[in-house]
């Protein structure tokens, strides 16, 4: 009998040795994944105040005004043409800052919303003009493969290389999308989001339309001013 008790005693302390080490090694990854987490979150932290002081900057010295007359400027394209926006005088005109590396402007061409939106344009005018800028210089591969973005996705504007961002700067773009719409006057009427599906909800407007719409009723844009979203420009340090 006391052999007995001896040897169930000492199975219960060998198996509570075993449950408490299980329970140290179960805990142990939790803990490195917590700090894990907790690195990411104070990096999505810094990556995010870094670019609102990027934001702020860049509307600091933005001279694109909604209501006055469109700051000019000349580009090369990614064949190596020049393009001014005096070529476009007397026309409505579209800008649209693209970054073939973010995951948004990628969604926007994926899923139409960029083509659809050009064959809207088309229909409301036909002489509209569609400019895409990629501005994010400091990847320098961004640049690279903007012509060829254009071309998977079968998007048939001209392409501008901002490789110094000072027409990015000059217009305050902020994120990529982000459109400025011009009328056939030469004033900026619209500046923001390319639509309202920001935070992944489905888009039920899109702004550039709208705006192009209402320009050609000699009506008032309304709004005339969004929150772009997507990927901050990758302005040249």
């Amino acid at each position: 009998m006391k052999k007995s008790i001896a040897l169930i005693l000492a199975s219960t302390f060998t198996a509570s040795v075993a449950f408490a080490t299980f329970a140290d090694d179960t805990k142990k990854p939790a803990t490195t994944d917590t700090k894990q987490t907790e690195k990411r979150e104070r990096k999505a932290d810094g990556e995010k105040k870094t670019d609102q002081k990027a934001d702020k900057k860049t509307e600091g010295t933005a001279k694109a005004k909604i209501g006055e007359a469109a700051p000019n400027f000349t580009l090369k394209t990614t064949d190596g043409k020049d393009w001014s926006l005096t070529d476009a005088k007397g026309k409505i005109v579209v800008l649209e800052w693209c970054n073939p590396q973010c995951p948004a402007c990628q969604g926007v061409s994926k899923d139409g919303t960029v083509t659809s939106m050009l064959t809207d344009l088309k229909a409301i005018d036909s002489n509209v003009v569609v400019v895409f800028i990629n501005s994010s210089a400091d990847v320098p591969s961004s640049l690279e493969a903007t012509g060829a973005y254009l071309k998977e996705h079968k998007i048939d504007v001209p392409a501008l290389l901002d490789t110094e961002g000072s027409v990015g700067q000059l217009y305050g773009a902020r994120t990529t999308p982000h459109c400025f719409v011009i009328d056939d006057k030469g004033v900026l009427r619209y500046n923001g989001a390319i639509n309202d599906a920001r935070g992944g909800k489905k888009a039920t407007t899109n702004y550039v339309v709208n705006a192009v719409k209402q320009i050609k009723g000699n009506e008032t844009v309304s709004p005339d001013t969004t929150t772009p979203y997507g990927c901050s420009v990758k302005y040249k340090k």
